[in-house]
């Protein structure tokens, strides 16, 4: 009985020892381990959680706002759990080795805050502008965004916001901001109030291509190709939007002599891209087809519409997008792009055509219902005196944009196919002669099937 308690005993205090060595093991390397491991993982997110490659995974873009959204969270994390590995050495317990642990935790955040891809970037507020002659740094191809802005006309050099994407001008008492993503070559502007402030914006990412921004203050991220929330929602002070044109520097300068043209920010801008680049960040794995980087034009309609941009020239396209009849051309005069509903009136919605004539050379269209000449504004030319002004309405147009980029971030957009493109092709040029050897001019009769205003071109 003595011999099985003793060895009762001895197993007891062995199994004790076991436990005491584990115990010992476990604080000396498992703790410290679990530490290292809890705190580089906390700094991986935070460095990594808004790299753009992110969206290519579902629910990617959700992990890249949240890693944003939880930025503070993360970096108390890993500072605590960094000062509980500290305290255990200082303690004593640990050898001062362990701390070569923190040197990659170090590198994470200095890849966040100082080496990251968003910190190459930045919003700038106010930037200097000067005249077009002083725009020496600009030559005659090198591609710029246009805009028009408080009776005045801005432009700003692709080669100089791809260091500032997200700009915000002040004019007196008025304010715009302007978002680019450069490899969507996709640009929006919008009036704002005092309520957006350069200062309280970051660049967060380019989550599949598209520029996403983050108003600290507000605690909302703006998408920069939607010009939304990712809630849907238009973000609080922005108000109308200003149209945008991208356009080579000649062209803009022809169009706007008066233009103030951006400096750039410091000596990045000779190396940077300046016409437009394909997209660069993937897009979603699920959908192949979003790959497809064609260059199109977005007509801005109720239902929206793709065209390839190739296929939109000096011919108009008569197309309609859901209940809307569009007029799609490109002016000669200019090459921009021009979109505008084709209802002339509340039931009439002719087909245009190419059109030109000698004693009015604003005319370069004409619609096949009325043979009324308009001009590339939109305007009817050469009516009567007593003739009621005639006006198409415009439509918001954007050229160069690629279809897969455009179509992930705008999931009810149509790209209109080849046979429908055959389709809304018109005749070719219709020249309207002048009179010959003194005979008058006669006046085209309107259709049989119905009674419309007949313009007589003046005499």
């Amino acid at each position: 009985m003595r011999r099985r308690g003793r060895d009762v005993s001895s197993r007891d205090a062995s199994r004790d020892s076991k436990l005491r060595i584990l115990a010992v093991t476990f604080a000396a390397v498992v703790l410290p381990l679990i530490l290292i491991l809890l705190a580089t993982l906390t700094a991986g997110v935070l460095a990594y959680g808004t790299d753009a490659g992110w969206a290519q995974f579902n629910h990617g873009i959700d992990f890249i706002i949240w890693s944003r959204r939880l930025q503070w969270p993360l970096i108390v994390t890993a500072l605590l759990l960094c000062v509980a590995l500290l305290g255990l050495v200082i303690a004593g317990k640990r050898r001062a080795w362990w701390l070569i642990a923190l040197l990659p935790i170090l590198a994470l955040f200095l890849h966040r805050f100082v080496t990251g891809p968003a910190r190459t970037v930045e919003v700038m507020e106010d930037p200097q502008f000067v005249d077009a002659e002083q725009a020496t740094f600009l030559q005659d191809r090198d591609y710029v965004v246009g805009v028009r802005f408080a009776d005045g006309a801005y432009a700003f050099p692709y080669s100089v916001i791809y260091g500032a994407p997200a700009i915000v001008v002040s004019d007196r008492e008025r304010r715009m901001m302007l978002m680019w993503s450069p490899f969507a070559n996709r640009a929006l502007a919008y009036n704002v109030g005092r309520e957006v402030r350069g200062r309280d914006l970051e660049i967060v990412s380019t989550p599949a291509n598209a520029l996403l921004l983050y108003n600290s203050r507000l605690g909302q991220f703006i998408n920069g190709i939607t010009g939304l929330t990712t809630r849907r929602e238009r973000p609080l002070g922005f108000r109308e939007p200003l149209q945008t044109l991208k356009l080579p520097w000649a062209t803009w300068r022809a169009l706007s002599p008066e233009t103030r043209v951006m400096s750039p920010l410091d000596l990045r801008w000779r190396t940077q891209p300046n016409k437009p680049v394909l997209p660069k960040f993937p897009m979603p794995r699920s959908r192949p087809e979003l790959a497809d980087a064609r260059p199109v034009c977005v007509v801005a309609t109720t239902q929206p519409i793709a065209v390839p941009a190739e296929a939109v020239k000096q011919t108009p396209l008569n197309l309609t997008a859901g209940k809307t009849p569009v007029l799609l051309f490109r002016d000669s005069a200019t090459s921009a792009l021009r979109a505008f509903d084709r209802h002339v009136d509340e039931d009439l919605s002719p087909r245009f055509s190419v059109a030109s004539d000698p004693k009015h050379p604003d005319v370069a269209l004409v619609d096949a219902d009325t043979n009324t000449e308009w001009s590339a504004a939109g305007v009817a030319e050469a009516l009567p005196k007593d003739a009621k002004p005639k006006r198409l309405a415009p439509i918001p147009v954007e050229d160069e944009l690629y279809w897969g980029v455009m179509k992930f971030w705008y999931p009810e957009l149509t790209l209109v196919g080849p046979d429908a493109l055959a389709a809304a092709s018109t005749a070719g040029e219709q020249v309207v002669a002048p009179p010959t050897n003194g005979a008058k001019e006669k006046a085209p009769q309107p259709p049989k099937r119905r009674k419309r205003f007949v313009a007589t071109p003046a005499r």
